[in-house]
This record gives C-alpha cells, structure tokens and sequence, in this order.
C-alpha cells in the first residue's frame, strides 16, 4: 500500500557532488497491517521497483545537498498480482491518472557532528497531493557512489491512499538507494 514511497529528480546545487540512483541494488519497501476476518492481522509487504532522479550529496556542504527522486507507482508488487491490480487501480494509487510518486528534499542536515546519519526534510507527492515528511537516513561509501539508507512511516490517508477500514492507517516505507 502507499508507498511507496519515495525520492527523485531535483534540482542541481553547486558545491556538492551529482549522482543518479540505480535500480540494481536499490529498493523502496513498504509494509502494512491488514486486518482480517476474525481480528487477526496480517503485515502486507510490498516493493516499488522503478525509480529515477537526481542526487547531489556532500557531507560537508550540506547546504548544497538534495534529493528528487521519483518512484514509478505501475512498478508496486506485492507478490500477489490480485492485489497488486488493486494497488494500481483507482482506489489507491490509480497509476492511470498518477504514474509518478514523487520525493524533493527541502533540507539535509547531519544528526550529530561526525556522524553518518543525516536528517532530511522534504515534499513527498502521491495521487497528487503533497505534503512534508522527514526521515533519517545512513550513508556509507563505495568508490565514487553511495548507498543511502531509511526508514520513515507515513499515513496513507494523508495521500488519499485507500480509504479508512481494514487497513492500517500507517504504512512503514523502507528505503535503500545506491548511486553512481
């Protein structure tokens, strides 16, 4: 269910370094708790497979730092093509008329001095309707790229994901992205 999630396209700042997210080895994770006939719950798990975007990253400049990444809503898969249709149908992310979910940094800040967590800020955008989120994220490096790690929960209602029923209100959306 939602999310899906996550990041993409932003806009250039100088002082920091370009990168592009990969699909190989990146993934957007979503879960959720689906409450079935007889009380028990259920943790629906899902994937957003398809992402673009810009990345521009430097820890220590982080002034000139930002995320746009979009998620291609078509590519959500839960294992389960019954409710994956249902997904992408009008009831929830309605991938006709909403193709893109979309992510843009508004802020970047390091947790504590020395760290390797980071705080972001931004605007995230599903089925049309914006609104601010944060989350918190790791870093490591490899080379020339990163891998960029978090976690954050959003309310899919927010996002006119679903309606209120059976489904939980909250989705917990995992995020890991490797650049080149």
């Amino acid at each position: 269910m939602l999310f899906v999630c996550c990041f993409m396209l932003l806009r250039q700042h100088a002082g920091a370094q370009h990168y592009v997210p990969v699909e190989t080895g990146s993934r957007i994770e979503f879960s959720v708790l689906n409450k079935e006939a007889g009380g028990s719950a259920l943790k629906v798990k899902g994937t957003i497979n398809k992402m673009s975007g810009s990345i521009n990253f430097d820890p220590k400049h982080l002034d000139k730092s930002s995320f746009d990444i979009t998620l291609n809503a078509a590519s959500v898969n839960t294992g389960d093509a019954a409710r994956d249709k249902d997904l992408k149908g009008f009831r929830f992310f309605d991938v006709l008329s909403f193709p893109a979910i979309r992510f843009v940094s508004t802020s970047v800040t390091q947790d504590r001095p020395g760290s390797i967590v980071y705080n972001i800020a931004g605007n995230l955008t599903i089925k049309g309707v914006t609104k601010p989120v944060k989350l918190q994220f790791t870093t490591t490096r490899s080379g020339k790229s990163y891998l960029f790690r978090g976690s954050m929960t959003i309310n899919r209602l927010m996002f006119n994901v679903g309606e209120k029923g059976d489904i939980s209100d909250d989705v917990t959306v995992f995020i890991e992205v490797r650049t080149k």
